[in-house]
C-alpha cells in the first residue's frame, strides 16, 4: 500500500485522480495517482492539519528537458560568438 500525506492550514477531502507537480532547478517532477480512501486526519500543536490517504495507480515523470534546452542554448550561443570573431 502507498500512502500520501498532506499538510496544510485546513484538512483535505481528496477523491479521484490527482497530479502534483514540483519544479526544481534541473527538472520538473510530476506525480500522478488515484485516491483509494482517506486513512486518518490529525492536527499538531501549531495548528497544522495532516491527512493520510491510501493511493494507487501512482506513477512519476521526471522532465529534464528544460535543463537540456538551456545547455543547448548556451552551446549554440558559444558557437555563434565563435563564428562572429
Amino acid at each position: 500500500m502507498e500512502v500520501l500525506k498532506t499538510k496544510g492550514d485546513t484538512h483535505t477531502d481528496l477523491t479521484g485522480f490527482h497530479s502534483v507537480e514540483r519544479a526544481y532547478p534541473d527538472q520538473t517532477i510530476t506525480d500522478n495517482f488515484h485516491i483509494v480512501r482517506k486513512l486518518d486526519s490529525q492536527e499538531d500543536a501549531e495548528g497544522n492539519c495532516y491527512d493520510w490517504y491510501e493511493i494507487d495507480h501512482h506513477y512519476r515523470v521526471a522532465d529534464k528537458t528544460a535543463r537540456v534546452a538551456e545547455q543547448v542554448g548556451a552551446i549554440e550561443a558559444a558557437i555563434e560568438r565563435g563564428l562572429n570573431l
